[in-house]
């Protein structure tokens, strides 16, 4: 028996976990807090401490190879991904010279002389071209945006890198260069999806010196093998290949989705993320175009609702037991959400929710509304019905985006991440609104098994993507 070692980056958690080679197995897995955010930083500003990180995913690895004991030695190869967008900048050696700044940044949006959003000011300069070469347009918390502060304000030092956080982690085990896949690389905001590099004209329009970005290569290499040093601190054994990382949106397509032709992926988690393969690039406002590991593109509809749209009419709720009749309620009043909506239908009362809290990524200044209210809908059930139909709504809305880019044949949805897993309420409106039938994977941690597929192909125990598939199971 051999296994693969995933490791997964995450904004919240740091994950690991051991894969059975022949059956896709999770046989042994630790998890972690991703607890490295500064707490005293300015307003809008989310920069985190690089070498807590690390650690973290360091200690991560050590943990899972403790659970296996003397079945370490049969690790074969290790897969990675991690949060994209956010960037750290280190040195020769590897070493943070900066805070970690992640994809949660704002001072993209901060106001320059004539109180001009500094993201508005770069977008013009980049020109209409821009998400046709990369895929995206500018946004704050991007690589590309915050590159384009740091070098303005003096905050590039000479001979720096700059690398991804799981970039930097898979350089740390193997004493290696950075390098950095497509999907991630992607993610800056900067690269041209085409040709797969970098595109000097934008960096030169936002005066960022290419020098300072990682070499571009593919998730089909290694980034090292496991050094001496690395395999005494984490019980890893030396010498077993690190295959370059990729993004956690496709990661968790790969973990998931064990037909990337005829399925689609809604991940529910804090946000939302509709996703499906095409073998071409497609263009649409509220799509961006990502690389996908081993060619083709994953169209994703990111973010515009997800669990904190939920959480935010769940924190109303305890404000009105608190405010109202000065109940101090201690637990999470969720369950009960999920009863009431699980026995009506608010669009049938006419009662409609856009569940919009926080905008879009093409409207920021969107805002969630109701409509249709009369003295019979205005109830917890109905409201937090609507909320949930509202989503479901949202997420279809993504999809007909993706269809109109020419993606045809999907029969199927794959309904990913907590939000979905613990909400068969969310389920049955997505299932009704789509009209298709929503599987569950069986293994959650769907981003650290897709990192773990990569190691596998790349070490030859899976031949490709279409054998991948033998590891995803359904409920």
């Amino acid at each position: 028996m051999t296994f693969l070692l995933g490791i997964d980056i995450g904004t919240t958690t740091i994950t690991s976990i051991a894969v059975d080679a022949d059956t896709g197995e999770i046989v042994e897995s630790a998890t972690t807090s991703n607890d490295a955010k500064y707490d005293d930083r300015p307003a809008g500003r989310s920069e985190w401490d690089a070498n807590r990180i690390i650690s973290q995913a360091m200690q991560c690895v050590h943990d899972v190879t403790s659970l296996l004991g003397s079945r370490t030695p049969q690790i074969v190869g290790i897969g990675m991904t991690g949060q994209q967008h956010g960037m750290v900048l280190v040195d020769k050696d590897l070493s943070p010279l900066s805070p970690y700044i992640n994809w949660q940044d704002q001072r993209g949006n901060e106001l320059d002389a004539n109180g001009v959003p500094l993201i508005e000011t770069l977008t013009s300069r980049l020109g209409d071209d821009q998400y046709e070469k990369h895929g995206c347009y500018l946004r704050t918390g991007f690589m590309n945006v915050t590159l384009h502060w740091l070098a303005a304000n003096g905050g590039l030092p000479s001979n720096s890198r700059a690398a991804f956080i799981m970039d930097l982690v898979a350089s740390r085990l193997c004493n290696s260069p950075l390098v950095s896949d497509p999907t991630a690389a992607g993610s800056a905001g900067l690269l041209n999806i085409h040709s797969n590099s970098w595109n000097t004209d934008a960096l030169n329009e936002l005066n960022i010196p290419v020098a300072v970005l990682p070499e571009v290569k593919s998730v089909r290499e290694q980034v090292g093998t496991v050094t001496k040093e690395v395999a005494a601190t984490t019980g890893l054994p030396a010498g077993i290949p690190v295959f370059v990382p990729i993004g956690d949106n496709q990661a968790s397509f790969l973990g998931s989705v064990a037909n990337r032709h005829t399925q689609l992926s809604i991940n529910v988690g804090t946000g939302g993320q509709v996703s499906a393969y095409s073998d071409m690039t497609g263009q649409h406002a509220s799509l961006e175009v990502r690389p996908f590991p081993y060619g083709g593109f994953l169209l994703a509809n990111v973010g515009a609702c997800g669990g904190r749209s939920f959480a935010a009419l769940e924190n109303f709720f305890q404000a009105v037991a608190r405010d109202i009749f000065d109940l101090d309620l201690t637990d999470s009043v969720y369950e009960r959400m999920k009863e009431l909506a699980a026995d009506t239908h608010a669009d049938d009362t006419g009662l409609i929710c856009s569940p919009l809290f926080t905008g879009t990524r093409q409207d920021p200044t969107q805002r969630a509304s109701w409509s249709g209210l009369n003295h019979d809908n205005f109830t917890p059930a109905l409201i937090t019905r609507s909320l949930l139909e509202g989503m479901a709504s949202t997420f279809n809305e993504g999809f007909a985006a993706i269809l109109s880019c020419g993606v045809t044949g999907i029969t199927e949805i794959v309904g990913a991440g907590n939000g979905i897993r613990e909400n068969s309420v969310l389920q049955q409106c997505i299932e009704t609104q789509f009209n298709m039938s929503v599987r569950k994977p069986m293994q959650r941690e769907e981003a650290t098994l897709g990192a773990a597929i990569t190691a596998a192909i790349g070490c030859g125990v899976l031949s490709d993507l279409s054998d991948s598939s033998r590891w995803i199971h359904y409920e």
